[in-house]
């Protein structure tokens, strides 16, 4: 299912960029695709491991030609956590959230290259517990908070047709939403905090 919602959000970002006119000199919109590394913190869930995923959504820039400049985003993003239980525990968490985000953008004075930092803020589509070696899903209602809020910052370089981004994600709030994994190792809820943390890298269009 993934792949579909993959293609989806692809196929309906290119549409809405191609549709536009020719872009302002003082404005940039465009899209971007990332491979993301992320992983759930706190002390609720246990083992965390790196989880491989993927980022894509539409951008926008206000004041481009400014050192000074804003930098928003809507994306759709799959992240979560492995995990590293044996056989018989919980192997992987697979999220799918809706991102946005405002900010701040810093270009340095001369150069193609630029800084973002600011608020985003999420909300929990679709959410997967995977047990053991077999990778099946158990069950997709684990009592994440539908809604997430945190930081982001972004490292941005400039090219001449496709732009590099690097970044990192980091929730303020606690997902933890009544989680507690019936019969399954480890033993969970004890109402300990589950964040977001993810780090991107990817291209501009």
């Amino acid at each position: 299912m993934r792949y579909y919602l993959i293609l989806i959000i692809n196929l309906s970002l290119y549409s809405a960029v191609s549709a536009q006119d020719a872009v302002s000199d003082n404005h940039k919109l465009g899209i971007k695709t990332s491979i993301n590394i992320s992983t759930l913190v706190g002390y609720e869930l246990q083992n965390p491991r790196p989880k491989f995923g993927y980022t894509a959504g539409a951008y926008h820039i206000y004041n481009q030609q400014k050192a000074w400049s804003l930098y928003s985003e809507l994306a759709a993003s799959f992240r979560g956590s492995k995990f590293s239980n044996g056989d018989t525990g919980y192997s992987e968490i697979s999220l799918f959230y809706l991102d946005v985000a405002v900010m701040p953008r810093y270009t340095f004075k001369g150069s193609n290259h630029s800084i973002s930092s600011g608020p985003y803020a999420s909300y929990l589509a679709l959410s997967s517990l995977y047990l053991g070696a077999t990778q099946k899903p158990k069950t997709s209602d684990l009592n994440f908070s539908p809604y997430d809020a945190g930081l982001a910052t972004f490292y941005h370089l400039k090219g001449t047709a496709v732009g590099l981004q690097v970044g990192a994600k980091l929730s303020l709030t606690n997902a933890n939403d009544g989680v507690n994994f019936i019969g399954v190792f480890p033993t969970t809820g004890t109402g300990g905090i589950i964040r977001n943390l993810s780090f991107e890298i990817g291209l501009l269009f």
